[in-house]
């Protein structure tokens, strides 16, 4: 009797690799969270908190869309990290009020997601690159992974202005908050570049290596046999 082919719903929830598993669980309890203080809001008649976590919420599937966008599977750490980085900057950050109880708190969420966002660039280029579809030099592929870090890191700067200036939020608190945010978007983007670079060029990369494989793996029709 021929084994019947799991579902895409139960295949995105249920993945073999026990780490995958993990992250994926551990992502929809962070949406669970923010949708929770969705509902809260709601229940309190907190209209601006229920617009913006309802907005946080939708970005939490950002991954989904982009991999749709360029039918490629992404490795679940990316649905992971944006779930973990979104509730860290809303849930954390503007509701439990972490970025005036710690100071390095919106620092460190910049670092992490510029580097986040770098590797995703990173990996869309590569995925071009390999299959000769766009021929470009170790640098360039940094160059663009870089550029994109820091489009999404200036991105969210001017949405930070825009709940600011529309909102009544105190988001961005200062031009040199703004500036230092920038910094460490930039700081965060030329690592992942740097990765990048290394990966191309020599093949090992640390943190790129193991991405570039699992992402190879997910999707094999991508690139030539000698590749996977």
């Amino acid at each position: 009797m021929r084994r019947r082919k799991p579902s895409r719903l139960r295949a995105a929830l249920a993945p073999e690799d026990w780490a995958d598993r993990l992250q994926v669980w551990l992502s929809l309890v962070l949406q669970a969270l923010i949708l929770g203080v969705f509902i809260g809001a709601l229940h309190e008649t907190q209209w601006l908190v229920a617009f913006t976590s309802l907005a946080v919420l939708a970005l939490t599937f950002l991954p989904a869309m982009i991999a749709r966008q360029f039918q490629v599977q992404l490795p679940v750490e990316f649905t992971f990290l944006t779930c973990l980085f979104l509730y860290a900057a809303f849930g954390l950050g503007e509701v439990a009020m972490f970025y005036e109880r710690f100071w390095w708190w919106d620092l460190l969420l910049h670092s992490v997601s510029a580097l986040v966002m770098g590797l995703l660039g990173f990996l869309l280029i590569y995925a071009f690159h390999s299959t000769h579809r766009v021929k470009m030099a170790p640098f360039y592929v940094a160059i663009t992974a870089f550029c994109y870090s820091m489009s999404v890191g200036a991105l969210w700067e001017i949405f930070e202005f825009l709940m600011d200036q529309g909102f009544g939020f105190n988001m961005q608190k200062s031009a040199r908050d703004t500036m230092t945010d920038l910094v460490v978007d930039a700081a965060g983007a030329f690592l992942a570049a740097w990765m990048g670079y290394h990966y191309v060029k020599n093949g090992d990369s640390l943190i790129a290596d193991r991405l570039v494989r699992r992402f190879v793996a997910r999707n094999p029709s991508l690139f030539p046999p000698r590749r996977r």
